[in-house]
């Protein structure tokens, strides 16, 4: 069978247009996903790889499915929960900070004295004294290396959190933590679980 030049470049046409056209169509698809994404903060609590005591995370969502994660250090957890940063992978500056009540103390001027000190007490709902600096620093647990069964329920019931060395508190259960460990009142009433 003999196939033409004519032909041939008809067939070149057609299989150019069917890649352009489907690429661009997937653009759009892409474009429209881009629309129905949505980013969730957490932090994990335990003695972990890295030797720090909290790792934390940004989780990607697309369609209300799970599509990945990115390890954050704290300070690029700042930048992008205030808005300073945009989320890797988007566009987005937004303070997510500020729209889940998580402000903390400020000057009469408004200005931010401090985040830091929310991040620097997380350690402690787990641990009864820092795991690396011992006999310096207290924490609010009432077992060694996990807290009393009490504070677990607790932990579970209202934070959804199960298995320290897995689990992220995460989404809102990480914006009402991070309220909580500066708050009073309720770290002597979780430090009274025994």
């Amino acid at each position: 069978m003999v196939i033409s030049m004519e032909r041939i470049d008809l067939y070149c046409y057609l299989i150019l247009s069917v890649l352009l056209f489907s690429g661009s169509s997937g653009y759009k698809i892409s474009a429209e996903r881009e629309l129905n994404k949505e980013v969730k903060f957490g932090v994990k609590i335990g003695i972990l790889p890295t030797g720090k005591l909290t790792q934390f995370a940004v989780f990607y969502y697309k369609n209300n499915r799970f599509a990945g994660t990115r390890n954050l250090t704290e300070d690029e957890l700042i930048k992008m929960g205030t808005g300073k940063w945009p989320i890797p992978g988007t566009n987005n500056f937004h303070n997510f900070f500020e729209e889940n009540g998580f402000v903390p103390d400020t000057t009469e001027s408004g200005e931010i004295i401090d985040y830091y000190a929310a991040f620097d007490s997380l350690w402690k709902v787990r641990f009864s004294e820092h795991p690396i600096r011992q006999g310096k620093d207290k924490g609010w647990s009432q077992g060694d290396y996990r807290p009393s069964l009490k504070q677990q329920a607790y932990i579970f019931h209202r934070y959804g959190v199960r298995g320290y060395d897995q689990d992220y508190f995460s989404d809102t259960s990480f914006y009402k933590l991070l309220k909580d460990v500066t708050d009073p009142v309720w770290i002597e009433h979780y430090k009274s679980m025994k």
